[in-house]
């Protein structure tokens, strides 16, 4: 796998189980995906197999961008016992799952493999920058974009020395030499032309993408919520509680096993949609 989705430096501070472990992304990745995923921040329109998202806002579009740099990096060591990226995670809990039933990790596993192939993809764009008087057709990984602009999204230009780096061995590996002036010069021509372009352009596949996974987790957990939900009596609000598996016993773990039965509890929310074929295109 790429450098990007890899597998960053473990630590031992908290130990889990693999099954809390499971229990934990989980939680994590349904959360940032509802947190992109949602009719406060896109609205769906169109009809299948022509459905497109439109972001509410620029601003929508920036904290969009936000979450998604979350979801593309690793998880905090500290507090999840291990420092990965959420991709790499759902990936492995897709080869080895816990709860699967009836083969109900199919399309869980499918929308993750092929959303990870996605930003794994190289594309070439010409870009306009000029900050440096340059016309150059850049290679890049979707994935690499994404993230860089992301982090233009989050962070003030004078926290950014990081992503300065960046793009000069961006530009390096297309043969264009740029300084580390250069690099601060051009942070905004590149955040134009990759976010307010290419990033709306692709905002409805990624959504797409996202939503698919969402949906996964959904169907996969099915069989575990039916098997885990005990109802209390018949009043309403109805009173339940859950079973916990035997070999969830981690307090932490215990709390995000609950949230997430609550979660796939009711489907998500949005319906599945197909995006249309002329957002898929290009770049």
């Amino acid at each position: 796998m790429n450098s990007k989705l890899k597998n960053c430096k473990i630590s031992n501070k908290m130990k889990f189980n693999n099954i809390e472990k499971e229990v934990i992304f989980l939680k994590a990745i349904t959360w940032l995906i509802e947190s992109m995923v949602n009719f406060e921040i896109i609205d769906l329109l169109g009809n299948d197999p022509h459905s497109e998202i439109r972001f509410k806002s620029m601003t929508h579009q920036k904290y969009f961008n936000i979450i998604l740099l979350d979801f593309l990096s690793c998880s905090d060591e500290k507090v999840l016992g291990e420092q990965q990226s959420y991709l790499r995670a759902m990936r492995a809990i897709c080869l080895s799952p816990n709860f699967n039933k009836s083969n109900s990790i199919k399309n869980l596993a499918v929308s993750t493999q092929e959303f990870i192939d996605w930003l794994e993809q190289e594309i070439q764009t010409e870009t306009w920058l000029p900050s440096i008087d340059t016309n150059a057709t850049l290679s890049i990984k979707r994935i690499d974009f994404i993230k860089i602009c992301g982090n233009i999204s989050k962070h003030n230009f004078s926290r950014l020395s990081g992503v300065a780096k960046e793009l000069i061995g961006l530009f390096k590996r297309n043969t264009i030499d740029i300084t580390y002036e250069d690099a601060l010069l051009v942070l905004d021509d590149f955040y134009q032309k990759f976010h307010f372009d290419l990033l709306n352009y692709h905002g409805s596949t990624i959504a797409e993408f996202l939503n698919n996974i969402r949906w996964g987790i959904y169907e996969y957990l099915q069989y575990e919520f039916q098997r885990s939900i005990v109802y209390e009596d018949t009043g309403y609000p109805q009173k339940y509680h859950y079973t916990y598996p035997d070999k969830i016993n981690n307090d932490f773990a215990k709390s995000c096993y609950w949230d997430l039965m609550n979660a796939v509890s009711s489907k998500p929310y949005m319906r599945k949609f197909q995006v249309t074929r002329f957002l898929k295109m290009r770049y």
